[in-house]
């Protein structure tokens, strides 16, 4: 599993911060890995690794929120399932830090339980007390967590461990906030992870993402926007979870 690499720039799902404290200084550079860590039914804990390829010493919390997809929105909320160990950790430059991730109840059978990991960079304290000048960035970084009751079948090797199964996936264009959007939906048990989307209009194919699309959770919908000129697709493609091949599919009306 390669390194997520995140350099001195804000990307997380629940959104980003900058705290005006001082003078103006970079935060942290980390590396986190690996950057789909998941509990298999038998798995009381897994991994994660924090690397700081900073300067200085930075201290992080790690943080396990609940995730949910409600009416179009990303929902999130304390839970105590599954934690973090330890929550709180001061890595020096160049080094590493092994954070467990605990489950600590049972998984009902044949259910997948989504959760985001959110890892946060603390403030030092300033040396100096200095009028503030500047922006200190804090830093926020984001990743999946999916854990598995007995009966959803995962697999240790591959592109991703979640096999999903094409027949409960569907999709359609529809309309976000007056725009055209792509509405995906998933029935069954386990989510979808979209990368590579490609829709296809009267032959001619435009990329909706070269990389990461997004993931829609277990019985959920998740719109996004589409490349303008594109009203009536007849084809998307995509790459998902556990797969060689790319999901190929005509829309639902």
């Amino acid at each position: 599993m390669k390194p997520f690499f995140r350099h001195l720039c804000l990307v997380s799902l629940l959104g980003g911060m900058a705290a005006a404290t001082g003078q103006a200084q970079a935060a942290a550079t980390i590396l986190l890995w690996p950057i789909d860590p998941w509990l298999s039914a038998d798995a009381k804990a897994t991994e994660l690794w924090i690397q700081n390829q900073g300067n200085s010493a930075t201290t992080m919390q790690v943080r396990i929120v609940r995730w949910k997809q409600e009416g179009g929105y990303e929902r999130y909320s304390a839970q105590q399932d599954v934690v973090a160990s330890p929550p709180i950790v001061t890595i020096g430059k160049g080094s590493k830090q092994l954070i467990r991730l605990i489950k600590q109840g049972s998984v009902p059978l044949g259910v997948e339980q989504a959760y985001r990991i959110i890892v946060d960079e603390i403030p030092q304290p300033d040396a100096k007390a200095e009028p503030a000048i500047g922006l200190k960035l804090q830093m926020r970084y984001s990743i999946p967590l999916f854990v598995y009751g007995q009966g959803i079948p995962t697999l240790k090797e591959g592109a991703h461990h979640a096999l999903v199964e094409t027949k409960n996936l569907s999709w359609r264009v529809t309309q976000a906030e007056g725009k055209p959007a792509l509405e995906v939906k998933i029935r069954g048990d386990v989510h979808v992870r979209l990368s590579q989307v490609a829709l296809e209009q009267g032959g001619q194919k435009r990329a909706v993402a070269d990389g990461l699309l997004g993931y829609v959770l277990a019985g959920s919908t998740r719109t996004w926007s589409i490349p303008a000129g594109i009203g009536q697709p007849d084809r998307l493609s995509a790459q998902i979870n556990a797969r060689d091949t790319q999901w190929q599919s005509t829309p639902v009306n």
